[in-house]
């Protein structure tokens, strides 16, 4: 250490008992540059290369560093040391403009920095400012959009549309086979004739990307947990009449791709995308004036659960079918949206 120019001998000789003190009591803290972005980007570099993320994930969380550098330019490379509990809460107003869930995704990012910056290992900073009392997460000007289960007239047109006049479209069996199982649409895209048996229909992997975005068959469900090793959305379908009608369909045919995968766009020679599906689905509702809400692939999911509860199923059977956590409120916090016919027969029981 040396004097500084405007500093007295004693307020030096303060200054080092001082350092000594921290220095033998454990709380010293030396001067660095580390900023939130190269903190951030170290510990979803060393989650890829653990195994802990890859393919989506990894770029997900990419994606949302990105996100991060654009609302939060005033602190994002701003030495975290220097970074105060204001300039926080300026960058918030920026964050607003992103849908709620990706400001859930961009904050989790941010208290990441701060608990790895006051972690006894790296001890960059004494406090997690990210803790304050004072500091919530900002509320998105973006209305969260909600989903609807389809109402019992738009379910009748949309399975007389797929039965008639789209009989023979390449898509046709995949919207059925979605709207049947309540599988996420990437689900649909991964099942191959090896899935189906006299246990039902194995659902156990669903199509992903990897780290450049390129789709790529995935060896796991959404909810393969990769600490524990433990794949809670691996499940067996029950085949039924209409759903083994749909299988026989697609097994008569000869698959020729490499995995024999159900579904495969053999003009190109790839993957078919959701997003083919869900633009299909589109079309379909604009051409024949099924729903007077937009028609995707999640609404048809959404629906398939709701129908579930509305017959009466029990919660763990539908968390099983739907390959969610056994006990997550996701279920029915998220996914169970009563219909209004629903309502208005179970109202008659009270009258």
């Amino acid at each position: 250490m040396k004097q500084r120019k405007t500093e007295s001998a004693k307020e030096f000789k303060a200054r080092v008992t001082e350092v000594k003190s921290s220095l033998n009591n454990g709380t010293y803290i030396q001067k660095r540059t580390d900023t939130i972005k190269t903190i951030i980007q170290m510990h979803i570099k060393q989650k890829f290369n653990d195994g802990i993320t890859k393919g989506t994930s990894y770029k997900r969380d990419k994606e949302t560093l990105t996100a991060l550098e654009k609302c939060c330019k005033d602190l994002i490379n701003k030495p975290i040391q220097k970074i105060t509990l204001n300039d926080i809460q300026s960058s918030k107003e920026e964050m607003k403009s992103y849908a709620q869930s990706s400001i859930n995704k961009m904050w989790r990012l941010l208290k990441k920095a701060f608990r790895i910056a006051t972690s006894p290992s790296i001890n960059l900073i004494p406090l997690n400012i990210m803790e304050d009392e004072n500091l919530k997460i900002p509320i998105s000007n973006k209305p969260t959009k909600k989903i609807y289960p389809l109402a019992k007239e738009e379910r009748k047109k949309l399975m007389s549309v797929l039965n008639n006049e789209e009989r023979n479209h390449p898509y046709r069996d995949i919207v059925k086979l979605e709207w049947i199982t309540a599988m996420r649409i990437s689900e649909v895209l991964a099942r191959s004739k090896d899935d189906v048996s006299e246990h039902g229909l194995h659902i156990h992997n669903t199509l992903s990307e990897d780290e450049n975005g390129h789709t790529i068959l995935g060896e796991h469900t959404k909810t393969y947990n990769k600490q524990t090793g433990i794949d809670e959305g691996e499940r067996y379908f029950p085949i039924s009449s209409e759903l083994e009608s749909i299988l026989k369909e697609q097994l008569k045919n000869k698959l020729t791709n490499m995995y024999n995968l159900l579904f495969w766009d053999y003009e190109k020679n790839t993957f078919i995308s959701d997003k083919e599906i869900n633009s299909w689905l589109t079309r379909l509702n604009s051409k024949y004036h099924i729903s007077d809400k937009t028609l995707h692939n999640h609404r048809l999911r959404h629906d398939r659960i709701t129908q579930w509860k509305e017959a009466g199923m029990d919660m763990e059977a539908i968390q099983y079918l739907a390959g969610h956590i056994e006990g997550s409120s996701i279920t029915k916090d998220v996914y169970v949206e009563v219909s209004k016919e629903f309502a208005f027969k179970e109202f008659k029981k009270a009258t």
